[in-house]
């Protein structure tokens, strides 16, 4: 998935960061996960991994790469049999998820043109016929869930798995802030599901890691001891509720249908918006976090643009933990980009610098 800030380029560079500074395997925690990438390294590195995230579709991620061990099988029920029926493998639901009939519903309605809403305002998230699939296909794993032929981590496994297929097929840029006018050639493919992988931990252990959906704070407070806290918090003032809200509507699901809001569709997020995100708020949110941390460790990735200065990040960090053991890694990358230049935003050029900041604690 297209995602602001997603790590997988530079997992390398804080792999080789957490080797320099000789840090053993241990429990780790992830507050601010997105998509799991780091979570999902730090796992195949032999970490027990507890990671989270504000957003619904953070968490069906964090289930399908990080806690889950691996592939579960599903009930046979699943294939409109008889519960005794033989189990099912991930594949074949995904082929009965595929195989539905078309079903005209919350995303046709609002985010594809052959909704009056969609009309209404012009949206083009989806093609008509790529909206009826994802209506069709996510109405059934609710159906599936209300049934109790899914638990938790099965229905999570699903959820990713279809929004990460709908992500292929959105008709976007990279976020879901607007869509393009014009139906780009990816969009007018028919949605396909592809299986994700859970991440299998290091031979033989069994290292429980978990996946959380709420605040950092709330979930530092349940993590309990770590030996290392990384923090990949939000650099700027774009919230991701309004970048990704189809995401975050596939992960809730519309059950009662929210109200919508705008040319583009946006859910209510009042509960979802971060302090990082916010000029005067920011250097708080990293204060307090600091302090709440029970970690011996703390690693923060931030790149050289984001709202917080680096001397307030040192001055923070310093007070923290021991001030001898701070250090500041500094990694160059091409920066995603997902649209030109223009006159509503003009990107300063496409190197970026991200800087992993590191300070043990008493």
């Amino acid at each position: 998935m297209r995602y602001i800030g997603n790590k997988t380029k530079l997992v390398p560079f804080l792999l080789e960061t957490i080797g320099e500074l000789d840090l053993a395997p241990g429990v780790a925690c992830d507050p601010f996960a997105g998509t799991a990438s780091v979570g999902r390294a730090l796992k195949t590195a032999g970490w027990r991994v507890h990671c989270g995230d504000l957003l619904a579709a953070s968490y069906a991620y964090q289930v399908a790469r990080v806690e889950l061990d691996r592939t579960p099988r599903y009930p046979g029920a699943l294939s409109g049999g008889s519960a005794s029926r033989k189990a099912l493998s991930y594949g074949a639901v995904l082929r009965v998820l595929e195989d539905l009939p078309p079903k005209a519903g919350f995303v046709t309605e609002h985010y594809t043109p052959a909704g009056e809403d969609g009309r209404e305002h012009g949206r083009m998230y989806f093609t008509p016929e790529n909206g009826s699939a994802i209506d069709a296909m996510r109405e059934k794993i609710s159906e599936w869930r209300r049934e109790e032929l899914l638990d938790r981590a099965r229905a999570q496994l699903l959820l990713a798995t279809l929004i990460q297929a709908a992500d292929r097929v959105a008709n976007t840029t990279g976020v879901y802030a607007s869509f393009v006018k014009t139906w780009q050639p990816n969009a007018t493919r028919r949605i396909r599901l592809k299986p994700l992988r859970p991440t299998v931990p290091p031979a033989s252990s069994a290292l429980g890691c978990t996946a959380f959906c709420g605040r950092a704070e709330t979930l530092l407070g349940q993590a309990g001891p770590l030996d290392l806290l990384y923090l990949d918090p939000p650099y700027n003032e774009r919230q991701y509720p309004g970048y990704y809200h189809l995401p975050e509507l596939l992960a809730q699901g519309w059950e009662p249908p929210p109200e919508l809001r705008g040319k583009t569709g946006l859910i209510p997020d009042g509960d979802l918006r971060s302090d990082w995100c916010r000029r005067g708020r920011c250097e708080a949110a990293l204060r307090s976090i600091l302090e709440l941390a029970d970690a011996r460790h703390v690693l923060l990735s931030y790149n050289d643009e984001g709202l917080l200065p680096r001397e307030c990040i040192e001055d923070a960090f310093r007070a923290s933990g021991d001030p001898d053991t701070f250090r500041v890694f500094t990694r160059g990358y091409r920066r995603y980009r997902s649209d030109s230049d223009g006159p509503g935003r003009q990107y300063r050029g496409d190197a970026v610098r991200e800087r992993v900041y590191y300070v043990r604690k008493p």
